[in-house]
């Protein structure tokens, strides 16, 4: 979508400078026109909706949901209460799409179409907001799609720092190690050879591997590379994806963040939807499409099938090995007595909790356990360098 980059005088006869995403140039006139300026110069530019959305936090979008529901509350009216905050916002794509939302609504399009358009709000977001415009509790719905969206983030965040220890310990172990085959064993090797002395085998095997990286580390290193990046389209294609997404599911530590990233996500997004009246089936449309690996995806999707079919969703949840028994009890309880919305907050609760102190046992946990494999690997390179220098030192002993 083109945008226009703008100078213009205001009402009060004022230079201003200006940004606004538009569909053509007849609509960029039609928001200067309504906003009451005088245009001087302008320029377009072209800025894709896929880049934008990368460059917008989930916190900026929070933090922007709960501004304007405050604003709103407070008795502003929306137009006036986007364009107070089109002033304060510090983000400057997120600027620009508030002036994208403002010149939409200028031309009667609803606030709920008008942040669709954006593209780079999630679908529940759009459908709460579409809700508050219905019963008229848009500052009270608006809130509530804050609320979901820094829990989410919240969520996101604690599963990416449970995954940064160990990768980072383990790329600091890899890489010491690399350095080691590279260029200390091969100098040291060499002195032994030199010498001409009897290598035990667990120096002669250490050799090998020497010389075999040493002639074929950029082939060892490329096939790796391309490993990856085999991995990474294939992790595009549906049925591989699944392949994977089950494969890591059954690694410990990996296998327990991801489970408990999903369920907290699930149960999470459940109470939100429930609480705001939404029904089931549409909340897991709204799940489905709010959802990034094919895997919980296609969980979703079964689950809603089976409710469609006339299961309970207890019974259903029941069927899908994700979920484990403590759900399906506490789910099990909300549908019996008739509060489901806080039971699945308890569940969401208890996940995002889980998350939090994964974090602060993991690297308790994994600390001694990395630090023991690598302990393991270099004691065995320190065994077969002691034992050439040992027979060196028998050597000279006996002369």
């Amino acid at each position: 979508m083109p945008v226009y980059k703008y100078q213009a005088l205001n009402q009060e006869g004022l230079k201003v400078k200006g940004e606004v995403e538009a569909l053509n140039l007849e609509d960029f006139f039609n928001y200067i026109s309504k906003e009451g300026l005088i245009l001087l110069k302008y320029r377009t530019t072209f800025l894709s909706g896929k880049f934008a959305f990368k460059r917008i936090k989930r916190k900026d979008l929070a933090e922007f949901c709960h501004n304007l529901a405050f604003l709103i509350s407070a008795g502003v009216p929306v137009l006036s209460a986007l364009k107070d905050l089109q002033e304060t916002v510090v983000n400057p794509l997120l600027k620009r799409k508030i002036a994208q939302i403002i010149a939409d609504m200028l031309t009667g399009t609803p606030l709920s179409e008008a942040i669709s358009k954006t593209r780079i709000f999630p679908p529940v977001v759009i459908f709460l907001v579409k809700i508050g415009e219905e019963t008229g509790r848009l500052g009270k719905t608006l809130e509530d799609a804050a609320k979901h969206l820094y829990r989410v983030d919240e969520i996101i965040s604690q599963t990416k720092r449970a995954m940064i220890y160990p990768v980072f310990v383990l790329f600091s172990i890899s890489s010491a190690f690399l350095f080691w085959l590279l260029y200390v064993l091969p100098k040291i090797l060499d002195i032994f050879k030199q010498m001409q002395i009897k290598l035990p085998y667990t120096t002669i095997i250490l050799m090998k591997v020497v010389e075999i990286f040493q002639r074929h580390y950029l082939l060892i290193l490329s096939i790796s590379v391309l490993l990856t990046m085999m991995a990474i389209v294939l992790y595009k294609y549906h049925k591989t994806q699944i392949f994977i997404e089950k494969c890591l599911l059954k690694i410990p530590i990996i296998g327990f963040v991801k489970r408990s990233n999903f369920l907290a996500f699930f149960f999470e997004y459940f109470s939100l939807l429930l609480e705001t009246g939404i029904d089931i089936l549409r909340s897991f449309d709204l799940m489905y499409n709010s959802l990034r690996t094919q895997l919980t995806k296609q969980t979703v999707l079964r689950v809603k099938e089976k409710i469609t079919a006339g299961i309970s969703l207890s019974e259903a949840l029941k069927q899908e090995k994700i979920f484990n028994p403590f759900d399906i009890r506490v789910v099990d309880v909300g549908e019996k007595t008739g509060r489901l919305p806080e039971q699945m907050k308890i569940l969401a609760d208890y996940y995002f909790t889980q998350i939090q102190n994964l974090i602060q046992t993991i690297s308790k946990v994994l600390e001694p356990l990395i630090i023991g494999i690598a302990g393991i690997v270099f004691l065995i390179i320190i065994i077969a360098l002691i034992g050439p220098i040992y027979e060196l030192i028998s050597q000279l002993g006996k002369l």
